[in-house]
Formats: structure tokens, sequence, C-alpha cells
């Protein structure tokens, strides 16, 4: 007798290995501080072949994983962070053949180590605590805090790291000053562009982080094909090399500001594309245009290049809240105009469409007709079933009624159980009769998951000159009101 596969047999192999993984993350935690430090170091490697002078680097990736490993995961990766600046001076000293003594050496990494993690770790606790307090219609002032913070946390940072080099006699003191600001950018351009990559990683990293993808608004349902999006990226890589080669060619001071039209394809992606999707292409073209400055030899203006890098930034982020505010605004206009329940139009929208309709009839010269119309023994269907069965009749009703209407009618609730149509262009007996044959379908739905067949009744009236649509409704509604008088289940037209 053969054994039956075991779940975890028939999962695809990219689960099974990452269910591996997570499992070895979760029975060994150093693995993911291991992988941490490495990726510190990596981006350390990365950031030196982006020096165009001494301990001066276009940007410094490293800050942002420090900041956003703070962020993500908390206080647990200060001896990682440490660990990755004792092994970043060790190795630089290795690298220059500087021959420092031992201790010098210790103390310089430590003590940028420590500056560096409690800057950055500081700030990141500040933003995680208002993060996980936010709604998403707080979003835009998240990211002018994270603008703030990222940007303090970055010249502290930058402050610290500079006395511990003057301190250890690395630096000259006269030196400190020149290189403030383009250590400050470096460091800063780093957290702006890398942030949204990198939390991705450290989620990897760290399964268990106190925050989230949807916490820092990155997730996105529905993402659009990534094919476009490919595209789109190749183009702004295309326009990024471009106009660096145009900076490197014609060395014009005013071709330097150029650089700037790099926003036109990054917000051709925001509005397009995912939120992580945006972040990933910031930091792509970003990374091109470091490595473009490197290669074309364009640090002469290196503070005007990272300032628009800066600038690329903001914008990506705050474009990133114009989806946001537009899916919040339409949410809110399906709220004023629809009934939540059964999706039709709400009262104040079907009165404003029904007088705008109603002129129009009026200036063709043609009717115009209100229905009214209730469920039948509505309170006897919520005392029996329940609410839950009586919210499932008005829905029944409201998609019975409306297969049966034509584009130009307008179908609204009133409230409770009570529903309004108006029929444009229909007299008075048509409408009778197109309330005949709504009252006959009706009366042939059944309420969802239970024996109770549903009934209605119908009040009539055609819409009189210069009478507006709540006059016309206090007509029809007292007609309804016969027709209930009458035996439910029937027509009336007044």
């Amino acid at each position: 007798m053969k054994t039956p596969p075991s779940r975890l047999t028939e999962l695809p192999k990219s689960i099974k290995t990452r269910l591996l993984i997570r499992t070895l993350q979760q029975r060994y935690p150093f693995i993911s501080d291991l992988a941490l430090i490495m990726t510190w170091i990596g981006l350390w490697r990365i950031s030196a072949a982006m020096e165009y002078l001494p301990h001066a680097t276009i940007w410094f990736p490293p800050s942002a994983l420090t900041f956003v490993s703070f962020l993500m995961i908390g206080k647990r990766v200060f001896p990682a962070i440490l660990i990755s600046g004792l092994i970043a001076t060790f190795w630089e000293n290795t690298l220059y053949a500087s021959n420092r003594p031992l201790q010098e050496l210790l103390s310089t990494g430590l003590l940028f180590g420590i500056g560096h993690s409690l800057a950055y770790g500081i700030g990141a606790h500040l933003l995680s605590q208002r993060i996980t307090k936010a709604t998403p219609s707080d979003l835009p002032r998240i990211l002018l805090l994270y603008l703030l913070i990222g940007s303090c946390a970055a010249l502290i940072a930058s402050i610290f790291g500079l006395s511990v080099l003057v301190f250890n006699g690395v630096m000259a003191p006269a030196d400190m000053a020149k290189s403030l600001v383009t250590w400050w950018f470096g460091d800063l351009i780093g957290i702006l562009v890398l942030t949204p990559v990198l939390s991705w990683i450290v989620i990897i990293y760290y399964p268990k982080s106190h925050l989230t993808m949807s916490h820092i608004g990155l997730i996105q349902l529905n993402s659009p094909a990534r094919n476009p999006f490919i595209i789109k990226l190749l183009v702004g890589i295309l326009l990024t090399t471009l106009i660096m080669f145009a900076a490197a060619q014609f060395r014009f001071q005013e071709m330097v500001f150029s650089v700037f039209f790099l926003c036109i394809p990054q917000m051709w992606i925001v509005y397009t594309e995912t939120p992580l999707r945006s972040g990933i292409s910031l930091a792509l073209m970003s990374t091109w245009t470091a490595l473009l400055i490197k290669l074309f030899e364009l640090g002469d203006h290196i503070v005007v290049y990272q300032f628009s890098v800066c600038i690329l930034a903001a914008s990506t982020y705050f474009g990133m809240t114009i989806p946001l505010l537009a899916s919040t605004n339409l949410r809110l206009r399906e709220m004023a105009f629809y009934d939540g329940l059964t999706k039709t139009a709400s009262r104040e929208h079907f009165w404003a469409q029904a007088e705008t309709e109603i002129r129009r009839a009026r200036f063709y010269g043609q009717p115009a007709t209100l229905i009214v119309f209730d469920i039948d023994k509505f309170k006897q269907i919520n005392d029996h079933y329940g609410h839950t069965i009586g919210d499932g009749a008005l829905l029944t009703t409201a998609q019975c009624i409306g297969k049966l209407l034509h584009q130009a009618d307008l179908l609204g609730r009133f409230g409770g159980d009570e529903f309004m149509i108006l029929l444009p262009g229909a007299d008075l007996e048509l409408a009778k009769s197109r309330a005949e044959a709504l009252r006959q379908t009706l009366s042939k739905t059944q309420v969802p998951t239970t024996d109770h067949w549903l009934s209605g009744s119908f009040g009539v009236v055609m819409v009189e000159p210069e009478e507006t649509i709540q006059e016309a409704f206090k007509r029809a509604d007292t007609c309804l009101l016969q027709a209930k008088q009458a035996g439910r289940n029937c027509v009336i037209a007044g």
C-alpha cells in the first residue's frame, strides 16, 4: 500500500525552499544577523566604488540599511550594525594600507558604529512609533515625517562620523566642514532612495518584523502587468544616460541642471505602477545616476546631482499619495452616491440625478414618471429570519428590479425597504405597465436560503410640470400606501 504524499511534497519547489529558509531563520536567529552584516558590508563596498574624494562618496547605501533595520526590527539589530562598522573599519585600513594601531582601529570602529546606530536608531524609533498608529489617510504626514527624520538622522550621523575621523587623526579638523555637506547628502540619498527596496529585503531576513510592507504603504493589490513597467524603467535609464552623457560632453554649468528632467519618467512610473515598483525604479535610476557620475567624472558638481536625487526621491514619495488620495475620493464618492448594501443610488444622489433627467425631459417635451415601491411584509422577514437574511432580500430585490430597467432609467433606495425608480420618457400608462411587469417578476423571486417568496407594492405617478421630484415622491408614496391598503402586491397609479 502506497503512502499518500505529504502536503509539503505537493508544494512547488520555490515555496518549499522559502519554508525551509524560514524554518532555519526561526531555529537559528543568528542567520538573519549574518545576512544583515553581509548585506551591510556589500553595500559599503558598492559605495566605496563611487567614492570621488577620500571619505566622500556620491551616496552611502549602508545608512539606508541601518535606518531601515532599526525601523522594521528595532534594537535587536544593534549588534549586527556595530559588527558591520568594525569590519568596515578594519577592511578600509587594509585597503589603504594605513597600518593604524589595533587600539585605534577598535576605537574608530566602535565609535563609528555606536554613533551611526544611535543617530539612525533613535530616528527610526520615532518614525516607527508614528507608523504603527497611522491610518492610510495619514500617509502624507508620515512621508513628511520620514523626510524630516531621515534628514536630521543623516546630518547627526554625518557629524558624528566626521568627528570620529577627526578624533582619531584620520581627517584634519579643517576638512570636516568641507566634507559635511557631501557626507550628509550621501547618507541622506541612501536613506531616501533605498528605503522601499531595503524594507522588502529586511523583512525577508527577519520574518517576524514588527512592521510590514503594508504598514509602510508599499502593498497594492491588482498590480499592473510587469512588461510595461520594465519598458518605463528602460526609458528612464536611457534618459538618464543621455542627460549624463550630454553633461560630460558639454561642460556647461547649465547642463548640470538637466538632471531634473529625470522626474518625468519617474513620475510616469509613480502614477501608473504600484508603490513598491515606484520604489524599485527610484533605487535603480538613482544607482545608475551615481554610477554615471563616477564614470563620466562629473564630481565637480556633485552637490547639484546629490540635491537633484533628493528632489527626485521626495517627488516620488509625495507622488505616491496621489493614487491614494484618488482612491480615497473614489470611495467617498461611492459612499455619497450609492447605497452601501444594494449599490443603487443613494437618496440624495437620486434626487439630484432625477432633477437633471426631469429638466432634460421637459426641454424635449417628453414625460417623466416616478415609481415608488417597497417589499411586502419586510419586517416579518427580518423578525423571522434575521437581519442578515433581510439584507439579502433587499439586495436580491435591487438586483431583480435592476435587470429589467432601461439604460436611461434611474433606480435608488429611499431607505429601509423602499425604493424609487425614475422613468424618463415614459407616460403614466407605460409606467404603470412596466411597474406591473416588475411586480410580476419580483413575485417569482425567492429570498436566498429561505422558502419565502418576495412581493412588492407599487405606487406610480407622472411628474407634473413645475413639480419637483420630492413633490412627485409624496404623491407616489401616497399611491404606495393605497396599494398596501388594497392588500399589497399590486400597482396603484395616481
